[in-house]
């Protein structure tokens, strides 16, 4: 709730009897003090409500224009929320463990509390599938008005090369032949 009371027993502000109505936008705080008992407390939700729609505003063009910023990792895509590496996953055969390396798309990320992750695997579906695959999983999270702008940004495929010497040179052992087909 944006519209605060005090009735002098709160200690910040101390002594003080009125209404504070407070919304951030765009990360900025927006705020205005009513004072006395009989503070307009219509005059104030009219404020609260006109703030929280600028608020929804902002909010709706940041989400449109979200992309992703360049970052100097291997795994970035070019797409929030899509990454590309190689997965590592482990399995147990008596006392023995055998690792097993597989290049994904991953999307992961949140939508009203809601966390999700999902790899695409690139040597099971291909390279561009992987990619549709991805995108059409992030779209239906996101918002399908998305789609087109995620899947014209597909990266190449050449940007595995620089993954697997970025993973190898962490101490991964990645085979060369788990490499996406399309390198091979």
């Amino acid at each position: 709730m944006a519209i605060y009371h005090y009735d002098g027993s709160q200690k910040t502000p101390p002594n003080y009897v009125g209404i504070r109505v407070a919304v951030s936008i765009n990360g900025k705080l927006h705020q205005k003090w009513f004072k006395g008992k009989n503070a307009d407390v219509k005059k104030a939700e009219s404020i609260e409500r006109q703030w929280k729609f600028e608020q929804q505003l902002h909010k709706t063009t940041r989400v449109r224009e979200r992309k992703e910023l360049v970052k100097n990792s291997a795994y970035v895509t070019g797409v929030a929320g899509i990454k590309m590496k190689f997965v590592v996953s482990k399995k147990k055969k008596g006392k023995k463990v055998y690792r097993s390396y597989a290049p994904v798309f991953i999307v992961s990320g949140s939508v009203n509390s809601q966390r999700f992750a999902k790899n695409f695997n690139i040597k099971r579906f291909g390279f561009d599938m992987a990619w549709f695959k991805a995108c059409q999983f992030a779209a239906e999270k996101y918002g399908s008005t998305l789609f087109d702008k995620m899947v014209v940004k597909k990266p190449s495929v050449e940007q595995f090369k620089i993954i697997y010497r970025w993973q190898t040179k962490q101490g991964l052992d990645i085979p060369v032949h788990r490499m996406p087909d399309e390198l091979l």
